[in-house]
C-alpha cells in the first residue's frame, strides 16, 4: 500500500494505526493517508501540517544518497547552481546561495509531467491517430494515382503499337505494289524465253526434215536463219528488288515519345501541418470575409455584413465603410495595386476604395445584384457573382470595369453547375474556384468556363458546407467547412491539390475557429482564417 498508481481503482486505507477507513485526505508534511474521522485529531496532534485531498497530495521525495556524503539524502535544491545537493554539501559549498525545498520542486515537476501526459492523451495521441488515418488515406491515394499512371502508360504503349502497325501496313502495301510489278516483269521475260525456245525447236525440225532433199538456195536461206537465231535470244535482266534500310532503334528517343516517370516536385505525398498559430482580435462580432492589404493591413466584415472595416495588424480600426453587402459572402477583394473592391447588393454597384480612402463607383451591374467578387493577381480581371430573382451568373470584367465574358454555368452533360455561390477565387493556372453553399460543393472551371471538377467533402465528417476559399502559390485549394449544425466534427479547413484531389484536413476542428468563413493567404505564405463564432483572426504559419 506504500505506492499506489494514480490511475488504479482501489480502496485507499487510512494510515492511522488501527484505522481501516477510506482515506480521502493526505498530509503533505508527514506523507500519511488520513480518513475524515482522523483528520481533526491529526491536526490537533501536529500543528501546522498541510492536509489536502488525496488526489491533490504532494508525493514524498524518494530517497537518493549523496555521492560525497553517502550517509545523507539529497534534499536541498541550490537555486543559484540549479543542482540538488544534501544539507552537508549545501553548508560547505553553497552556503551563500539561495535554496529551495527539493520535495516542492520534485512535485512541481511531477505536476508538469502529469499535465503534459494529460495533453498527450487528450490531443497528441488523437492527433497522431488522425495523422495515421490520413497517411492511410494517402497510401490509397498514392496507389490510385500510380494505377492511373500505369493505365496511361498502357494506353501510350497501345498508341505506339498502333503507330508501328500503321507504318508496317503502309510498308506492306508498298511492298505489294513492288512485288506485283517485279513478278509481272519476270513473267514477261519468262514468256519471251519460252517463245524463243519454241522458235528454235521449230527451226531445227524444219532443217532436219528438209536435209535429205533440200536445194542449195533453200539451204543457204536456212543456214542464214540458223546463224541469225542466236542473235534473236531475249536479253536477260535481273529483277529490281526492294531494299529495306532499317532505322536505328534508339531507346532514349522512343522513351521521349512514350513519356517519363518522375516525382512531382510541387505535389508530393506529404502531410501538411500547422507550425505556429497566433491570434489577432477585431472589434466585430465574428468575421464573414477577409481581404489582406500588404504588408500589415486587412479588410474584414463581420456578422452583420453592413460595415466594411480596415484594420492594422494589431486589430486597430483604420477605416470604416457602410455598405449593403450580402451576409457571409466574399463581397470584397484587394487588387494588385492595393485598392479595395466591394459589391453593394442593394445598389447593384461595384465600388473601388483607393489608398487615399476615396470611394468611387467602378461600374454598375444593371438588373443583376452583385455578391462575391475577386480581383485576379494574374491579369487584374474582376470576377463577380451576380443574381436576379430567378437567375445566377459569374461574369468577368477588366480592371476598368468593362464586361469581358459571362462564364458558362453548366457542365459537360448540360447540368447546372452553380446553385448558390458565396465565395470565388482564382488559381495559379487561371482556374476559377467557387464555393457553392446550396450545392455543398467546391466547383472549379477553366478560365474560359469549361467544367473541370467538383469537391463535396470527406465521409469522416458529418457534412460539408463550403464557405471561404483561397489558393496558394503551388496551386493548392484551401476551403472552409462551415457545416453549421453545431457539430464540432465539421468546422475545419480542407486542402486540395490543383486537380481537386483531397490532400488533408489542414486545420482540424480542435484548431479551427468556430463557424469558419473568412480565409486568405498573405505575401509571406501565412494562412489567415476567421470565423463567425469568434472575434479572433488566426494566423497560421
Amino acid at each position: 500500500m506504500d505506492q499506489v498508481p494514480d490511475t488504479a481503482q482501489h480502496f485507499i486505507e487510512c494510515d492511522t494505526e488501527s484505522c481501516r477507513n477510506f482515506s480521502e485526505y493526505y498530509c503533505n508534511a508527514c506523507h500519511q493517508r488520513i480518513c475524515d474521522q482522523c483528520k481533526q485529531r491529526h491536526l490537533e496532534q501536529n500543528s501546522g501540517h498541510d492536509i489536502v485531498l488525496y488526489r491533490e497530495r504532494k508525493r514524498k521525495l524518494p530517497s537518493e544518497k549523496c555521492r560525497i556524503h553517502p550517509t545523507q539524502d539529497i534534499d536541498v535544491h541550490c537555486d543559484v547552481c540549479q543542482v540538488p545537493v544534501c544539507s552537508s554539501c549545501f553548508s560547505q559549498h553553497h552556503s551563500d546561495h539561495n535554496k529551495s525545498d527539493l520535495e516542492t520542486i520534485y512535485n512541481d515537476i511531477v505536476q508538469q509531467c502529469q499535465k503534459e501526459i494529460t495533453e498527450i492523451w487528450k490531443k497528441i495521441i488523437p492527433g497522431a491517430e488522425y495523422t495515421a488515418e490520413l497517411i492511410g488515406e494517402k497510401r490509397e491515394c498514392a496507389k490510385k494515382e500510380i494505377a492511373k499512371i500505369r493505365v496511361s502508360m498502357k494506353k501510350r504503349a497501345d498508341e505506339l503499337k498502333e503507330t508501328v502497325d500503321s507504318i508496317l501496313s503502309d510498308h506492306n502495301k508498298k511492298l505489294d505494289e513492288i512485288e506485283n510489278s517485279v513478278l509481272n516483269d519476270i513473267v514477261k521475260q519468262q514468256k519471251k524465253t519460252k517463245d524463243y525456245i519454241d522458235y528454235l525447236e521449230k527451226m531445227i525440225v524444219e532443217y532436219e526434215s528438209k536435209l535429205s532433199s533440200i536445194k542449195y538456195t533453200e539451204l543457204m536461206k536456212l543456214h542464214l536463219d540458223i546463224s541469225l537465231a542466236t542473235l534473236k535470244m531475249p536479253t536477260k535482266s535481273e529483277p529490281k528488288l526492294p531494299i529495306l534500310t532499317l532505322g536505328t532503334l534508339n531507346k532514349e528517343e522512343i522513351a521521349k515519345h512514350f513519356g517519363e516517370i518522375e516525382l512531382n516536385s510541387s505535389e508530393k505525398f506529404t502531410l501538411f501541418s500547422v507550425t505556429k498559430v497566433s491570434e489577432k482580435t477585431i472589434q466585430e462580432e465574428g468575421m464573414s470575409h477577409l481581404s489582406l492589404l500588404p504588408p500589415n493591413k486587412f479588410w474584414a466584415n463581420g456578422r452583420s455584413g453592413d460595415d466594411l472595416i480596415q484594420y492594422d495588424i494589431e486589430g486597430n480600426i483604420l477605416q470604416k465603410i457602410s455598405t449593403s453587402m450580402i451576409y457571409m459572402q466574399g463581397t470584397h477583394t484587394v487588387t494588385t495595386e492595393g485598392d479595395l473592391l466591394y459589391t453593394d447588393f442593394n445598389k447593384n454597384t461595384v465600388y473601388r476604395v483607393t489608398s487615399d480612402k476615396s470611394i468611387n463607383k467602378l461600374f454598375e451591374t444593371g438588373s443583376w445584384r452583385p455578391g462575391a467578387i475577386y480581383s485576379s493577381h494574374i491579369n487584374g480581371h474582376i470576377l463577380v457573382w451576380m443574381c436576379t430573382n430567378s437567375d445566377q451568373k459569374l461574369t468577368r470584367y477588366n480592371r476598368e470595369g468593362r464586361k469581358l465574358q459571362d462564364i458558362q454555368s453548366w457542365d459537360n452533360q448540360g447540368n447546372t453547375l452553380y446553385h448558390g455561390v458565396h465565395f470565388v477565387t482564382e488559381n495559379i493556372n487561371g482556374d476559377i474556384c467557387t464555393s457553392d453553399f446550396k450545392a455543398s460543393k467546391v466547383v472549379v472551371v477553366t478560365a474560359s468556363g469549361e467544367y473541370r471538377f467538383s469537391y463535396s467533402g470527406q465521409e469522416s465528417q458529418t457534412g460539408f458546407i463550403p464557405y471561404g476559399i483561397c489558393t496558394d502559390v503551388l496551386g493548392h485549394i484551401l476551403v472552409c467547412n462551415n457545416y453549421f449544425t453545431f457539430n464540432e466534427n465539421c468546422f475545419s479547413v480542407h486542402l486540395l491539390d490543383i486537380n481537386g484531389q483531397f490532400l488533408c484536413i489542414l486545420l482540424p476542428p480542435e484548431q479551427c475557429p468556430p463557424f469558419p468563413s473568412a480565409i486568405c493567404i498573405d505575401d509571406q505564405h501565412n494562412l489567415w482564417i476567421g470565423g463567425m463564432g469568434t472575434s479572433n483572426c488566426l494566423c497560421v504559419q
